[in-house]
């Protein structure tokens, strides 16, 4: 089995193989698959995270949310404290640059919410499992703010980045579904 570091490796160079129209195609698989679960027609508050060009496309996600009435939240790194922070995006113009290569919210212009208001979070990743298991972007942000979330979780994965196994660690925590395009 390869380790964390291998693994994310390989991903990456999947992800930079990826022409953007095919990542884009599948995407939107893998968002058809999404908005007929459940878990997100029920969700209120849903926390994803804008994506880079190692992930699922997320805007498509974040503008059907707010068609559909819900309230979108988006995370801003604290480093000081080593977590997240969830805030209100109403508009992409509300973003900025932020830690670690992301779009983060302006939090003067948008509202923080507590983690108990969220319903639901699209967990990012860079390899998981059919368990649910992940391996992240190395930050543990997410295995932090996972701990004690009481809301639902799911995490969007093209097939390459589907593993039969991977690492886990004591702290690893599943998330609830796991979205393909192979469904």
């Amino acid at each position: 089995m390869m380790n964390k570091k291998e693994i994310r490796v390989y991903v990456r160079e999947q992800f930079s193989m990826l022409a953007s129209e095919e990542r884009e195609k599948r995407g939107r698989e893998i968002h058809g698959e999404l908005f007929g679960q459940s878990f997100w027609k029920q969700a209120r508050i849903v926390a994803v995270t804008v994506d880079t060009y190692q992930e699922i496309p997320t805007r498509p996600i974040i503008e059907k949310a707010w068609r559909e009435g819900k309230t979108i939240v988006v995370p801003k790194v604290d480093r000081e404290r080593h977590q997240l922070d969830f805030y209100t995006l109403t508009s992409f113009l509300h973003l900025e640059n932020g830690n670690h290569g992301l779009q983060e919210p302006m939090p003067s212009k948008c509202e923080q919410i507590a983690k108990e208001n969220i319903d639901f979070v699209i967990v990012p990743g860079l390899a998981f499992n059919r368990a649910g298991y992940r391996i992240g972007f190395g930050g543990g942000y997410y295995d932090r703010f996972l701990e004690n979330y009481q809301g639902k979780t799911a995490a969007l994965a093209f097939s390459f980045q589907l593993f039969p196994s991977l690492p886990i660690e004591t702290h690893d925590l599943p998330v609830h579904h796991l979205v393909t395009e192979q469904a």
